[in-house]
């Protein structure tokens, strides 16, 4: 990664950012499921009335290209690609059903967030998505594995900070879907999914 400027740095941006501001207070009503629908106090405008910062933060996740090779004699092996993402915060992995775009793009240094699982460690990651998630849908004989380097993206996400009906909350939005990242952020802080 190239530094451009004192304030700003090239990353590599998973999926293409469409969620524009105007459109929280939908989103954000959306995430709240039914409680917020049935709600005569929890409409669009009191949200927006309410929203007191809307940034966009890009947060750090691995990604590797995983090709299962399983093997069936006499015919040849039978290859399925897919792509494993592992959170580079929480360590919550899995897999993805499909293959995001990605650019390159400047954004301010500090909208980026830190990762604290490293390339190193992210190894280790993916080794227990192929054996817990891929290798157990095979009864027989486990699949070959065939993965390039990890690479590491980072996802846009809406970061809205607003007065709710229990006080002070704050929303996690997807720039790319509009879909709420609230069950990604609770893992954020509870480091349930990490390795030891």
């Amino acid at each position: 990664m190239t530094l451009i400027g004192r304030q700003e740095r090239y990353i590599e941006q998973l999926g293409e950012q469409t969620v524009e501001a105007h459109e929280l207070p939908g989103f954000i009503k959306k995430s709240l499921g039914i409680k917020g629908k049935f709600n005569p106090g929890v409409s669009e405008s009191a949200i927006k009335d309410n929203i007191h910062i809307a940034e966009v933060i890009y947060h750090p996740m691995w990604i590797v290209q995983n090709t299962v090779v399983a093997t069936r004699r006499p015919f040849k092996p039978k290859r399925i690609p897919n792509i494993i993402f592992v959170d580079a915060v929480s360590g919550y992995r899995g897999l993805l059903s499909t293959v995001p775009y990605i650019s390159e793009t400047a954004v301010e240094k500090d909208k980026i967030i830190s990762h604290i699982i490293d390339a190193q460690a992210v190894e280790q990651y993916i080794k227990d998505v192929q054996n817990n998630q891929i290798d157990r849908s095979y009864v027989l004989k486990k699949p070959g594995h065939e993965q390039s380097e990890p690479r590491l993206v980072h996802l846009p996400l809406w970061k809205i900070e607003m007065q709710g009906q229990s006080g002070k909350e704050i929303h996690y939005i997807n720039a790319n879907t509009g879909d709420s990242e609230d069950f990604m952020s609770s893992r954020w802080a509870s480091g349930v999914d990490l390795m030891k």
